[in-house]
């Protein structure tokens, strides 16, 4: 849940860097686009599953984007760094809620049964 959180904030970063790097027209449309679209969806997620997945399609996506449209170096950095975060932080271990869950405990052997008292025996007493 604590990655949840984080992935709102980090997903907040991209249109704004979209915007103030010198990035190319394609690169700079497909960070805004996305990364407003990832961060409703990050918003949405802490209460919906299925936003928490699409966050981290479109997380996927603008990390892919930087092999499929032709980039610099620095919206290589930018989109790869920014789009892998938000994959691994919605998808990771620590992005699921906390559950809480009961087991009966095993027993590894049968308990042995209980022995047998022994019979009652009249001995003669002395008088």
């Amino acid at each position: 849940m604590l990655s949840r959180m984080l992935a709102i904030t980090i997903s907040s970063f991209l249109p704004p860097l979209a915007a103030i790097l010198p990035m190319s027209a394609a690169h700079r449309a497909n960070a805004l686009v996305a990364g407003t679209v990832a961060t409703l969806l990050a918003a949405f997620s802490l209460a919906l599953d299925r936003a928490r997945v699409a966050a981290a399609l479109v997380g996927s996506w603008v990390a892919l984007s930087a092999f499929v449209i032709p980039s610099t170096l620095l919206e290589q950095v930018v989109t790869v760094t920014w789009g892998v975060t938000m994959f691994v932080w919605l998808t990771g271990p620590f992005s699921a809620a906390p559950q809480v869950t009961w087991t009966k405990p095993a027993l590894a052997v049968a308990p042995a049964p209980a022995p047998a008292p022994a019979p009652e025996l009249d001995l003669p007493r002395a008088a």
